[in-house]
């Protein structure tokens, strides 16, 4: 089996959905954006990509229509370039990158692009729900069709993770993320990208368009205090999480060039790290946020690697209580965990996000210089995806 680099990774900004920069802006685009600048900064020519596989949460509308192969063309790649959409919701990305490393490792491709992209904005507002619950399956598991909100909750009452172990945690997240932006290592991985918005004026509800250039992720809150998210109302009436403890619904887009390492090594690319292998798990769909840590387990049995031998983990924060409760099952040292922060302050596009994990777990161990990280997310229905990391 070939060893698999990943040779440049970039993303957007990550947008407010439905009033930020990305509310009007079809995937198309916004998945082409990342991808001719993953190309380009992999110092490889487009024509060279010999398949383009992208993860999407929700593959309908304005990121329906096999949105893979149509960024592909979009991004000019050419005719030859073939393209595949898939979805495992919060895994998408994580699971694209993984289908373009398998078949890097197997001798079947020697460069490929994989990313994520996702428009909360135009699509989760106006799914289609024709015909979506089945219920003799819902009969038999109502949790199936839960909101995350709802099985968040299940998982904080039945592990006893307290409102306030949760909030307490957002505002140390909201701080390592304000300090990431202040030693602009995001701006390091954000390709500026110009569109048009769509704009409500608060006093007349008139409507207008505005042309914006997205530079910075517009979801964190550096002000953000104890007490003020402990005024915040929990969602569902009996439980703890909020607007405060909970990923952000966002819009936003990331890709990776993954190649032959040997390759790579001949042409003298700038190789960010080696992608390993990922694993994965299920559990009842009523605990999704503790599918991380038994998917992580696996990934390092599989692999014959120690806990103390990882530099870097990377615990998807779907909520607090996700990764309150898998930091502690498997006792990663929070010095080690989630150092820039995560997606309660910058934001949660279903599909971008394992490429924007991958993507910038590798730049954090070149900064510091060190080999091993271990990335897992938690993903609608039950299950996790888990990724082994090397630089």
């Amino acid at each position: 089996m070939r060893d698999v680099a990943v040779v440049s990774y970039c993303r957007t900004a990550i947008a407010k959905a439905r009033r930020g920069a990305l509310n009007q802006t079809h995937g198309i685009p916004m998945a082409a954006h990342v991808m001719k600048e993953a190309v380009n900064r992999a110092r490889i020519e487009p024509q060279e990509v010999e398949d383009v596989v992208l993860g999407c949460g929700l593959p309908e509308g304005a990121t329906g229509h096999n949105i893979a192969r149509n960024a592909a063309l979009y991004a000019e790649f050419g005719m030859k370039a073939p393209g595949m959409t898939i979805n495992r919701y919060c895994g998408s990305g994580l699971n694209a990158a993984s289908i373009v490393a398998n078949r890097i490792a197997a001798g079947e491709l020697r460069i490929g692009v994989a990313g994520g992209v996702e428009s909360i904005s135009l699509v989760q507002f106006n799914l289609n729900l024709n015909h979506f619950v089945y219920e003799p399956l819902r009969q038999k598991i109502p949790a199936v069709w839960w909101t995350m909100i709802q099985t968040a909750d299940f998982v904080a009452d039945k592990y006893q993770i307290s409102r306030e172990a949760q909030d307490k945690y957002v505002v140390e997240s909201q701080k390592r993320v304000a300090a990431a932006h202040k030693a602009d290592k995001f701006a390091e991985e954000i390709v500026p990208f110009q569109t048009v918005m769509s704009v409500k004026d608060k006093d007349s509800d008139v409507i207008s368009e505005k042309r914006v250039t997205l530079t910075d992720d517009e979801g964190p809150r550096p002000d953000t205090t104890l007490e003020g998210l402990s005024t915040l109302e929990p969602v569902n009436p009996d439980g703890t999480v909020t607007a405060g403890n909970a990923s952000q619904l966002s819009d936003g887009a990331a890709a990776v060039v993954m190649m032959d390492a040997k390759l790579a090594a001949q042409r003298n690319l700038p190789i960010l790290g080696l992608f390993r292998g990922m694993q994965l798990s299920a559990v009842a769909p009523k605990e999704m946020s503790i599918a991380v840590a038994p998917a992580i387990k696996k990934l390092m049995r599989h692999h014959g690697i120690a806990m103390a031998n990882i530099d870097l983990w990377e615990l998807h924060e779907a909520f607090a209580v996700t990764t309150l409760y898998n930091q502690a099952e498997l006792d990663t040292p929070w010095e080690k965990t989630n150092v820039n922060g995560g997606a309660i302050a910058l934001g949660h596009p279903y599909g971008m996000s394992g490429i924007r994990y991958l993507g910038s777990t590798l730049l954090e161990l070149g900064r510091r210089r060190v080999q091993h990280a271990v990335v897992g997310i938690c993903t609608a229905g039950g299950m996790s995806t888990a990724a082994y990391l090397e630089r």
